[in-house]
Parts: structure tokens; sequence; C-alpha cells
């Protein structure tokens, strides 16, 4: 049998990529400095130093395809930050506190936290780009938890998904009332911590 080779990128695709990733960096800039609001199609364009029609032809959708876009690419980065934090980790405890402190990070970049937190969401009710880091998260911390368990130091009545699931929803919560000023990163830690805590057998 033939080993399945990954086809090489023409350098017309690389370049295509290229002027994607621009675009998506120019509107995290743009709402970094200026909030959801503050992303037009005619601010990419000047951020981008790209023309009205090369945004349309990469992003036919215009402002909205462009925030989904951004929204799913933070996805990713908190995704590959948890993955980093969660193997420099030396107990599952801390493996867990690792997806805290990546989303905490985040949540208090007063902008894009708002954006990646409360307003995305808000505006991204549904669609490929929900859930990219918390479903990364969810899977991570299954696994931590299920070889806690066959180590005997999370307690055996944990079931590993549903908990996962469920740490993964209180981070949400607690990111968005972080990230709209509701709540200190200081309390949110202190709260996760205590749900980790409690995971640990007697």
């Amino acid at each position: 049998m033939m080993s399945e080779t990954k086809a090489i990128p023409t350098l017309r695709e690389r370049r295509y990529e290229r002027t994607r990733e621009e675009l998506v960096d120019a509107v995290l800039a743009l709402i970094g400095e200026h909030g959801i609001d503050g992303v037009t199609i005619d601010r990419v364009a000047d951020a981008a130093g790209l023309s009205r029609g090369t945004i349309y032809a990469h992003y036919p959708g215009g402002r909205e395809e462009l925030l989904r876009a951004a929204y799913a690419e933070l996805g990713h980065q908190v995704a590959a930050r948890t993955r980093v934090g969660v193997a420099e980790a030396d107990s599952w405890q801390t493996r867990l506190l690792a997806h805290a402190r990546v989303m905490y990070e985040l949540a208090r970049v007063e902008r894009i936290g708002y954006f990646f937190n409360v307003s995305g969401p808000a505006l991204i009710p549904e669609g490929d780009e929900r859930g990219i880091g918390s479903s990364a998260s969810a899977v991570l911390m299954r696994g931590t938890l299920v070889a806690a368990q066959e180590e005997g130091t999370v307690a055996a009545d944990v079931p590993p998904g549903s908990v996962a699931i469920l740490l993964v929803g209180a981070l949400r919560e607690a990111a968005a009332a972080v990230a709209s000023g509701a709540c200190e990163v200081s309390d949110a830690e202190k709260g996760f911590t205590r749900l980790v805590e409690g995971l640990a057998a007697r």
C-alpha cells in the first residue's frame, strides 16, 4: 500500500492563505484598539494595506465573515497556549489549572477578551468557529482526569467526560465575568482552584 503524501501548497495558495491571515490579524488589531464596533471594511483595508475588493475576494461575507475568522483564530490560540501549559504542568491539578490561566489571561486583555468571551459568542451563536478552544480543553481535561483516576489521585466516582465539560463551562462563564468586569481574576482563579481540589481522592 502506498503512503499518502500531503500536497505541497503552491505559491499562489500560500499567498492566498497569507493574505487571509493578514486580514484576520488586522481585524484583531482593530478590535484591540477600537473594540468590535470599530471594525469596518474600510478600516480593515487600511490596516492591512489592501483594497476592499481584495477583502471581499477572500471573505465574501464581509465584516461578519471576518469577525468569525477572528473569533476562530482566538480559539485556536487559546487551544495552542493551553496545550503548552498542560504539557509543562507537573500534576493533574496544575494541568487543569493551566486551562484557567490561559482563559483568564485572555479575558483580562480589555477589548480582545471581551470580544472572545462576551460579544463574540453573542454575535456568533453557531457555526464551526464556536467552541474551538472549549472543545480542545474538554478533551485535554478528560484525559487528565482519566490518567489521575488510574493513579488513584482523583476520586473514582468522578465521571471524567461530564466533569471536563462542566469545568470548561465554569471557565467560560468566569472568563466572561472577568472580561465584563463583574469578577476579579484573583477570585475566578480561587474559585476554579477550589473546584479542582474537590475532585481529589480522599
